[in-house]
């Protein structure tokens, strides 16, 4: 190049030709000028052959979720595909997925929902200095790193003897986090002292009352209140007829309606009744609740109270 070799600014295009296999080649085609040079129209090229390697892995093509029978845990669905041309293995804690050569499966794991909250945040100066969107892609960033340390997906080729790690932060979406979020509100319900929670059945006797009790914990940043909550026995007879006329069956020892008052912050309120079974069955508690707050509207996430099953048995017969 005359005129100068004072290069101030850079114009830079870029040719790529690929070789689909394990290894990437990539010719680069690189213009440049600047200075006079580029004034005049002057400028120099370059072109560089790139040969990269590229290591054998998987691919998450969609990652979704479905509820959990427990309201603290949820399901984990990985759609994942194998691009290479061996057999490989997928593991996340306790499970494995083999893959044959450019197959996709689905794989089910089931985990416990993160506490999103206590997850270290920048500091205010860091705040301060970054856009809304820089701040909400390092929040993803650092719940996607708790998820993938969690999940521990680690991928293998047997006949290769390679293996390496999987991440699934490239493919979360908001909807996904937010499924994956424990609830600021926990509720715990308890039947005769055993919590309701991951299809628990609470057994008691006919003719005995049952401590009922509705615990609130508030793990959000404000106080939450006031709310009621109405509890209503029902059968279900597992062919899509449920029977809630059960004045003859059930009776409450007091009211079915429970209040609770304003909760403060890493505080909690809980609420104690008793239930009367005159006859055996199986038997379920729809636990109804109200916002009785004005002009204030949480997520439905937050009202997430555990199912409730009650199995009512004969009391036991004294020996003559």
């Amino acid at each position: 190049m005359n005129k100068t070799d004072h290069l101030r600014k850079f114009s830079i295009l870029f040719s790529l030709s690929f070789s689909v296999s394990q290894t990437l080649e990539a010719v680069l085609s690189f213009r440049y000028s600047g200075g006079m040079g580029q004034v005049e129209g002057y400028y120099r090229e370059i072109s560089l052959g790139v040969k990269v390697d590229v290591e054998p892995s998987v691919f998450f093509t969609r990652v979704s979720t479905l509820p959990a029978t427990s309201t603290r845990q949820c399901h984990l669905l990985l759609d994942v595909f194998n691009p290479t041309e061996h057999e490989l293995t997928l593991s996340a804690r306790n499970q494995q997925l083999i893959l044959h050569s450019s197959e996709c499966q689905r794989m089910a794991i089931q985990v416990d929902k993160f506490d999103f909250e206590s997850l270290p945040m920048p500091s205010h100066d860091a705040v301060r200095q970054s856009t809304v969107y820089q701040q909400e892609e390092e929040r993803q960033q650092v719940q996607g790193g708790q998820i993938n340390s969690t999940l521990d997906l680690r991928w293998s080729i047997p006949s290769l003897r390679r293996q390496g790690e999987a991440s699934v932060e490239g493919v979360l979406t908001q909807l996904v986090l937010e499924h994956l979020q424990l609830a600021p509100l926990q509720w715990d319900v308890l039947v005769n002292g055993k919590a309701c929670d991951c299809d628990v059945v609470a057994d008691c006797k006919v003719g005995d009352a049952v401590p009922l009790e509705v615990k609130l914990t508030n793990r959000s940043k404000g106080p939450v209140g006031p709310f009621s909550l109405t509890v209503v026995p029902f059968q279900d007879y597992q062919n899509g007829v449920q029977n809630y006329e059960l004045q003859d069956a059930v009776t409450f020892i007091g009211s079915n309606s429970f209040y609770i008052d304003s909760v403060n912050p890493a505080g909690d309120s809980t609420c104690v009744g008793a239930l009367l079974f005159l006859y055996t069955g199986d038997f379920y508690l729809n636990i109804k609740f109200q916002d009785d707050s004005a002009g204030r509207d949480l997520p439905p996430a937050w009202f997430c109270l555990p199912s409730v099953h009650v199995r009512a048995q004969e009391p036991i017969q004294a020996a003559a």
